[in-house]
């Protein structure tokens, strides 16, 4: 899931689960405070309010037949009563017997309707503020009332009040609590799950970008998500990859570059030695005749040739090493330019002891984009090479051409010796030879090749070498859809 949704989701989550669960608890708590507050406020009123007074009167009612009705007995019952907030007023056949009522008490009775407090019947009355409990008994054939009167509720609705007040503060404070733990522990797992998710790629990350201090290329990156960090584990991979790839391909940059250094002061210090050898003679007298002296001359001549052409061919392949070297692409004929190269080559190498033969099975109107002069240098750098490694006094080579699909296929094919499969890749390196000692300073200089190979590839073809009862050379070149057009880079 991708980070970005996953943080929405969270989000959602950190609202609507607290939400939930604080509903649900907060139910749960009120329902508890509910049935608490419902029993103490029951108790109050059972204690303190109209139903004790009324069942306590009731009892004492009954208790009066059996006992001497007597003052300190009216004043105990009527403090029993006064906790309740109530006063009482005792009569018998409408002679006030005992009284504790207040004036206030007297004033809201005389306000009441006569014929309710002359009344035998037992009653509970609560007009406005004011509370009376009346109960009538006959004892001796007297009448014997017992009135109960509270003037005012106040007290009794600021308990209530009180009490309400404590339920209100208590739930909202157990509430706020609850919810606010709650939302740290749902918060908490949500926004532990989404850092995981966001550590564990960093981490990788860091790791990986560890190795690669270290200098260690050769660890993967295993990111197994399919959020936004795995194509970023991926693009470091593949950048692993690439920096690896660098390496290597810098340290076979400087393994050729040092066998570069190597070949240039080998093939520079043979021609040197020779040079200065006959020099030597020429200054000691050695060539002490006319004939000596122009065949040292000529020795010295030719091999400061073959320095000028090394030096041609080292300034050449580093234009095409630095990809600064000016091709002049044409569109030419593919049977005119390698018939044309065929007629001028057979005689030349000829002389050099290399019987040529030629093929071409393509098409006539078939066009190919090259560098006429270059690919005529990739051409004869093949054939020399040839020359070099041939083994018989004439050796043979066969130049095929065939058309495969969107390609030609050119194939030049010697006779000689060809080379250890394991060294075929190695033919196109700078300064290569299967001689490794170098013994034979005649063999060339190893850079036709390689140049070779730049050249080619500078004209979206392929080169490689194969062992065919001898060694062939096969190039790839793209056929050109473009008549009569003109390339150049």
């Amino acid at each position: 899931m991708m980070i970005k949704k996953r943080l929405i989701i969270s989000n959602i989550l950190m609202l609507i689960v607290p939400a939930i669960l604080i509903v649900v608890i907060a139910g749960g708590v009120l329902e508890g405070f509910t049935e608490i507050y419902g029993k103490k406020i029951r108790g109050l009123n059972d204690e303190n309010g109209t139903y004790f007074v009324q069942r306590a009167i009731n009892s004492y009612s009954k208790s009066l037949k059996n006992i001497d009705m007597r003052e300190e007995s009216f004043e105990k019952f009527g403090e029993t009563l006064n906790d309740a907030g109530y006063n009482l007023l005792v009569t018998s056949n409408e002679n006030t017997i005992f009284s504790n009522l207040t004036d206030e008490d007297r004033d809201s009775i005389s306000k009441l309707q006569s014929d309710i407090l002359s009344s035998s019947d037992s009653m509970v009355l609560e007009v406005n503020s004011v509370s009376l409990i009346k109960n009538t008994i006959t004892k001796n054939n007297k009448s014997i009332t017992l009135l109960a009167v509270k003037s005012s509720n106040i007290i009794n609705k600021d308990h209530m009040r009180t009490e309400v007040r404590s339920f209100f503060v208590s739930y909202m404070g157990i509430v706020f609590i609850i919810a606010l733990l709650i939302i740290i522990f749902t918060n908490g797992i949500l926004s532990s799950r989404v850092a995981k998710s966001v550590i564990k790629p960093l981490e990788l990350l860091s790791y990986g970008a560890g190795q690669i201090e270290e200098g260690n290329l050769d660890f993967k990156m295993n990111y197994e998500g399919n959020d936004e960090f795995a194509k970023v584990c991926s693009d470091f991979d593949k950048m692993r990859i690439r920096l690896q790839e660098s390496v290597h391909m810098q340290l076979k940059y400087e393994e050729n570059r040092k066998e570069l250094v190597a070949g240039i002061s080998h093939d520079l210090r043979t021609p040197l030695t020779t040079i200065k050898g006959y020099i030597k003679g020429l200054k000691d007298g050695v060539a002490n005749t006319p004939e000596k002296r122009e065949r040292y001359h000529e020795i010295i001549y030719n091999k400061a040739c073959d320095m000028d052409m090394l030096v041609d061919k080292l300034f050449l392949f580093s234009k095409l090493d630095t990809g600064k070297f000016p091709f002049h692409f044409e569109i030419v004929n593919c049977i005119d330019f390698f018939q044309s190269f065929f007629v001028n080559a057979v005689d030349e190498f000829k002389g050099k002891g290399l019987n040529l033969s030629y093929e071409n099975s393509c098409d006539n109107n078939i066009l190919i984009s090259i560098d006429i002069e270059e690919m005529n240098r990739v051409l004869v750098n093949i054939l020399e090479n040839s020359v070099r490694y041939k083994t018989k006094e004439c050796g043979n080579v066969n130049i095929i051409i065939d058309q495969k699909e969107e390609n030609i296929i050119l194939k030049i094919k010697d006779d000689g010796p060809g080379v250890l499969e394991e060294n075929l890749n190695r033919l196109f390196v700078s300064f290569y030879r299967e001689d490794s000692a170098r013994t034979n300073p005649g063999e060339g200089s190893g850079l036709g090749l390689s140049i070779s190979e730049y050249i080619v590839r500078a004209h979206g073809g392929t080169i490689s070498a194969e062992n065919m009862n001898g060694l062939a050379i096969v190039i790839t070149l793209p056929i050109s859809n473009y008549e009569g057009s003109i390339y150049e880079s």
